[in-house]
This record gives C-alpha cells, sequence and structure tokens, in this order.
C-alpha cells in the first residue's frame, strides 16, 4: 500500500522529478577531471587520485551542483507536504524554500568535506579502499532522513541530524523500504545502462539521467511520504481516505409507496 501512495505522490509532482534533469548539464563540467567518473547512474569522485592544486577548481562547480540539487530536493519534499497536510505552498514558495535550501546546502558541503577527510585519514592508515567504502555507504543511510526533517520539521541541521536518528529508530521497517526500494532502482538502471551499452556505448549518461529524473526524486518522495506518518493526524488521515476507497457503497433499499405496491 505505501508503495502505491508513493507512486501516486510522484505522479502528482512529475514536474518537480523531472526537474532533477536540469543536473545534467553539470556532467561535461565534470568530465573535464580525470578523477570524475559516471557510472551506473551515478557521478562519482576517485578520492585517491585527487591533487591538492586541482581541488580549487573541482569545488566551485561542486558547491554549485550541490546547491541546485538541494533547491530541486526542497520543491519535492515541499510538494509532497503540501499534499498530505494541505500547506500553503504559494507562501513557502515566498517565505521559506531558500531558507530550507540553504540548510539543505550547508548540511551536504559539510557532509562532503566530513567524507572526504575520513577517507583521506583511512588511506593514512592504511586501510582497505573496500572497506571505506562500506563505512561511507552506512554514514550515508544512516543520514538519510537529514534532508526531511529540515523541511518537515523546519529544523536547523543539527536538530535534523538528531531528529533523522530518533526516526529511524522507531522507523527501521520504513527505513529498511527506503534501502530495499532504492537498491532495485539502481539495479534496474545499471541493468538499462549495460543493455545500452551493448548497442550504443551511452548506456552511462542513460542510467544517469534515469537516476536523476526516477531515482533520486522518486527515493525522496518516499521518504517524505514516510516522514510525515509519524505525525498521527496525517497517519489516520490517509488510513481514513484508504479505507474509505477500499469501502464499496451498498445500494439504499427504496421504500414503495401504497402505489407503487400495487
Amino acid at each position: 500500500m505505501i508503495l502505491t501512495n508513493v507512486l501516486t505522490q510522484y505522479k502528482k509532482n512529475m514536474k518537480a522529478a523531472i526537474a532533477f534533469a536540469l543536473l545534467l548539464v553539470f556532467v561535461p563540467v565534470f568530465a573535464i577531471f580525470e578523477n570524475v567518473f559516471v557510472s551506473n547512474g551515478s557521478i562519482f569522485l576517485e578520492y585517491t587520485q585527487v591533487e591538492l592544486t586541482a581541488i580549487p577548481f573541482f569545488a566551485i562547480p561542486w558547491l554549485v551542483f550541490l546547491l541546485f540539487y538541494s533547491l530541486l530536493m526542497v520543491v519535492i519534499i515541499f510538494s509532497v507536504k503540501k499534499d498530505l497536510s494541505k500547506l500553503k505552498l504559494n507562501f513557502y514558495l515566498r517565505e521559506m524554500i531558500q531558507k530550507f535550501a540553504l540548510k539543505i546546502f550547508v548540511f551536504f558541503v559539510v557532509f562532503s568535506l566530513a567524507l572526504y577527510f575520513f577517507v583521506f585519514l583511512m588511506f593514512l592508515l592504511g586501510v582497505e579502499l573496500i572497506w571505506i567504502s562500506l563505512a561511507m555507504l552506512v554514514i550515508s543511510l544512516l543520514l538519510m532522513f537529514v534532508p526531511q526533517s529540515i523541511v518537515v520539521d523546519e529544523e536547523d541541521v543539527p536538530h535534523a541530524i538528531l531528529n533523522n536518528f530518533e526516526f529511524i529508530l522507531k522507523n527501521p521497517r520504513g527505513f529498511l523500504q527506503v534501502l530495499v526500494i532504492g537498491a532495485v532502482l539502481l539495479a534496474v538502471t545499471t541493468l538499462v545502462s549495460e543493455i545500452v551499452d551493448m548497442f550504443y556505448f551511452v548506456g552511462s549518461y542513460v542510467s544517469l539521467l534515469l537516476s536523476f529524473i526516477l531515482v533520486l526524486p522518486f527515493i525522496e518522495v518516499m521518504k517524505t511520504y514516510l516522514y510525515m506518518l509519524k505525525f498521527d493526524l496525517i497517519k489516520s488521515y490517509l488510513l481514513a481516505g484508504q479505507t474509505k476507497r477500499k469501502r464499496v457503497p451498498e445500494p439504499n433499499p427504496v421504500e414503495l409507496g401504497p402505489s407503487e405496491q400495487q
């Protein structure tokens, strides 16, 4: 049932999802750098080949990318929040989107820098790459609901991180649902990439397009939907709507008058 509702929300906010395709304009810019490559619907940075002199040149487009990504994420989270809470979106579009986009941007920048120095330290300690990658994945997954907390709870970054952990601890099922659906979607984009590469050798870019307009926005919609369910009023409203749709109205008995009975 949750997956059906998430699909409905994704369809309602298709324009916001397609807007993620605008991020593709950054791909040619990142392609200039030898340590950046596109694979399986993602843009990867090869930490072991980063030169200190190239960091300032890479940082500028990366920061601009994160800023646009943060803005798009706020829009799609707000769109789902509007549908589930009857939010007056016009007010938030004028007053709040820039504020929350900046908070999410700051979170992504600090998180990226922290990951970079973490990887750098692990390499100095001689830790194998596979364990470093696994640790980065776990850390990223454990912070997946921070943007939702920033927008839905209207919190600052430190409190949003705490709310994120609290939500995961109280909703392990929802957390696992996001992981499973995300893994399936990534597997599909990888399969599409391999099939396209058999004919046109542009599978990486096709999978990247699918990631931007399907995987990323769909996962954000799902995360926001699940996060909104922590509010009892909204959860009751959604459950009442599902019950109403399932209920089949029975025909009312018609009482015949004396003339009709005859």
